[in-house]
């Protein structure tokens, strides 16, 4: 998860089986405030443990209301042409945000964050790593590469300037 406690804003990265785990740990650190239980989700790829936790956002579960999904173009079209995916966006329980490879998003006056493609096996969507950046630091969350040899530019290069990584 990424939170700005400035101003209660939360989001997660990737939203895998154990998303509710995930969101009930993200509470327990850091309360909603102000009736913003997600600010949005950031998704690496197409694989089951990245993306299925959508579905507890949908209406037989929390019922949520247009929660921003940060999403790479072909990830995009995937939730938005299959179900159940699509019915998320069709009741407007998640808003489709697109992301660009190497392109920042900023979420507000502190909070920015870029997607990069990585190397892994893209069946249904191209995969991503994510640059955050803060107001004092710069991490990376990268959760699948195939090869490390075929990383491009170089894992060296990704991490210089960079403060903290989770790599898997």
């Amino acid at each position: 998860g990424l939170v700005d406690p400035s101003t209660g804003q939360r989001w997660m990265f990737d939203a895998g089986p154990g998303f509710v785990q995930q969101l009930a740990m993200l509470d327990e650190m850091t309360p909603a405030k102000d009736g913003l239980p997600l600010s949005g989700v950031f998704l690496t790829h197409g694989h089951i443990g990245h993306y299925t936790g959508l579905v507890h956002l949908g209406r037989e579960v929390m019922g949520a209301k247009e929660v921003p999904v940060y999403a790479m173009p072909r990830m995009h079209s995937f939730l938005s042409q299959n179900g159940p995916w699509e019915q998320l966006v069709t009741l407007k329980n998640i808003a489709l945000t697109p992301l660009n490879d190497g392109k920042w998003t900023v979420l507000n006056e502190r909070l920015a964050v870029q997607p990069f493609t990585v190397p892994h096996r893209d069946e249904y969507t191209e995969t991503v790593g994510f640059r955050i950046r803060g107001p004092k630091h710069t991490v990376i969350y990268l959760p699948d590469v195939d090869k490390w040899t075929n990383l491009k530019p170089p894992i060296e290069h990704l991490l210089k300037g960079i403060d903290r990584a989770w790599l898997d």
